[in-house]
């Protein structure tokens, strides 16, 4: 036997007579003893012999310990492609408009906006695509973008239906999740929504009131926040699991701490997930100096979660096989226009189609195979990090962009979770137990 690559040990702070132990391939957590540390450590530098049986076992079913000819390496390449090349399941993240009624300053969209809504040419096409489709999966997800999904909210429900419809027909499992500034999002179209099949909706507020409006205003010049706030607070009873995203950088960082508290004002207990998410200067649309890096991110994050009281097992870090709808091979992205693109922030930017669902286009197969073909495990960096099974290889349009700021935020903070998580896990046993 051997020691796992992907082994992290950190101080158990509640009890100093313990150490938490994780496992990044496995995502197994345990607490451990500290002598039996000890032992795990001497075996590991000194090849000392570990005489309790039982401590083997849990640290094999937990993959701290390998067999001596088991490479890692291997069987993570194995569960990325088994992953990227997976026929069973099938995504689309469509845009059915690029219109959009806000003007958000850090929008990597804002200079493709325009009013231009997926023709019928265009629907039939993608319903012929998904009619094909069909004889061979098991599962199809939909994920509605934009510009803003919401004013084009016939086209969505004219392909839902569609989709719902062929899903049925096959014994396909379907569900849809959408993107939306929340301005439209009323309650006549969450009801409309809950009949397609939306089971997650994305809404974002980037601060209290006075910030958010000046961060996300509409385009003429009306305040968003009161009326995203209304529009939820109609719908709470009946809406979808809620996603609250509030983009920060280093000028609206202090008043995202406000969204939650404002949520639980509202009544907003369950079956809300409120997060932070990270503005960046892409395709050169914002000012890069007040955007943070990854390591400052994290940071902001974590004392985020720790002020406002959330639950931090949404932090817990998951084993992926790939990353995003860029490196999955069963995965698309259609414009308004019928573009298809690997990543959303391509979205627009011609020089990054990789084809077209209704005409012949310039399409260039090399981003196409830039974005499938990139291997992490052997990556000359990325193969040596024992994070590699949770990040495999980082954001990928960050990666073809020369972006070094792609690793993962567990890089930065995976002590500071584990203790708060593993803190928890231990105050839920003790409760159940008595």
């Amino acid at each position: 036997m051997k020691p796992s690559n992907y082994n992290f040990f950190f101080p158990y702070e509640p009890d100093d007579t313990k150490m938490i132990a994780y496992n990044s391939f496995s995502n197994a957590l345990a607490l451990m003893e500290k002598d039996k540390h000890e032992t795990f450590m001497r075996f590991c530098s000194e090849n000392a012999v570990i005489d309790d049986v039982e401590f083997i076992e849990q640290l094999k079913q937990g993959n701290f310990l390998v067999d001596d000819n088991f490479n890692e390496l291997d069987l993570l390449k194995f569960r990325m492609l088994s992953a990227r090349y997976n026929t069973d399941s099938f995504g689309l993240t469509l845009a059915p408009t690029a219109d959009c009624n806000f003007r958000c300053p850090y929008c990597y969209e804002k200079d493709v906006i325009k009013q231009e809504y997926m023709s019928t040419e265009i629907q039939d096409k993608i319903i012929e695509l998904v009619e094909l489709k069909s004889a061979s999966i098991s599962s199809f997800h939909v994920a509605w973008y934009g510009g803003e999904p919401l004013m084009a909210m016939e086209i969505i429900q004219r392909l839902s239906e569609k989709f719902i419809e062929i899903c049925d027909k096959n014994n396909i499992s379907y569900h849809a999740s959408l993107t939306t500034n929340g301005y439209f999002l009323t309650k006549n179209n969450v009801e409309m929504l809950n009949k397609l099949k939306v089971t997650s909706i994305q809404v974002t507020l980037d601060g209290n009131k006075e910030v958010h409006n000046k961060m996300r205003p509409h385009k003429d010049g009306l305040e968003t926040f009161d009326k995203i706030i209304d529009n939820l607070v109609a719908s709470k009873d009946i809406l979808p699991f809620l996603n609250v995203r509030i983009n920060v950088d280093k000028t609206n960082i202090k008043s995202a701490k406000e969204i939650p508290k404002l949520f639980a004002e509202k009544g907003f207990n369950e079956n809300i997930y409120i997060y932070l998410g990270k503005i960046l200067d892409e395709n050169d649309t914002y000012d890069g100096s007040t955007c943070f890096n990854t390591c400052d991110f994290s940071q902001e994050e974590f004392n985020h979660y720790l002020e406002n009281g959330l639950d931090f097992m949404w932090k817990y870090p998951q084993s992926r096989a790939n990353v995003c709808t860029a490196d999955n091979a069963s995965t698309h992205i259609i414009s308004a226009d019928g573009r298809l693109y690997k990543c959303w922030a391509d979205i627009g930017d011609h020089s990054r189609c990789v084809g077209s669902i209704i005409e012949k286009v310039d399409a260039k197969e090399q981003v196409f195979l830039d974005y499938l073909l990139y291997d992490p495990t052997a990556d000359k960096v990325c193969s040596k990090c024992n994070l590699l099974p949770v990040c495999m290889g980082g954001c990928p349009y960050k990666r073809l962009n020369n972006n070094n700021d792609k690793c993962s935020i567990y890089k930065f903070v995976l002590e500071n979770y584990l203790n708060l998580i593993a803190t928890k896990l231990q105050n839920d046993i003790a409760q159940n137990e008595k």
